[in-house]
């Protein structure tokens, strides 16, 4: 969720300056706020793979909290989270003892340590 040149964005709404398959149309001009400063998980983490990349799967990967707990968030950008992404952050949250969190359909869904389940579950 965020705001750029006066524009909002927010899940389900992409950013007004994304241009599908382009990418952004205001890159060298883009605000530092939130554009220039924003590193989503592929772009901090060297464990997720060339493949894993967001425009190639049309997926955002985040590090988000919930009441302490930290937690990777996966989110729509541009078509329906694919089984394979779905299924290899599955696979390495449960490797690397991490909580994640993704909807589908407008359907929430999480893995994670019973602290984070549950702070879920009041969410």
């Amino acid at each position: 969720m965020g705001e750029v040149l006066g524009h909002k964005f927010y899940p389900g709404k992409p950013c007004y300056f994304i241009e599908i398959g382009k990418g952004c149309s205001i890159y060298e001009e883009r605000p530092q706020e939130p554009c220039v400063s924003y590193k989503c998980l592929w772009v901090s983490n060297e464990d997720l793979p060339e493949w894993m990349k967001p425009n190639e799967i049309n997926t955002i990967i985040d590090v988000r909290f919930i009441n302490g707990i930290e937690y990777l968030e996966v989110t729509e950008a541009g078509s329906a989270l694919s089984t394979k992404v779905l299924s290899w952050l599955v696979q390495y949250s449960i490797k690397n003892n991490l909580n994640l969190f993704w909807e589908v359909d407008g359907e929430r869904n999480w893995i994670g340590s019973p602290e984070f389940n549950w702070a879920m579950l009041l969410n």
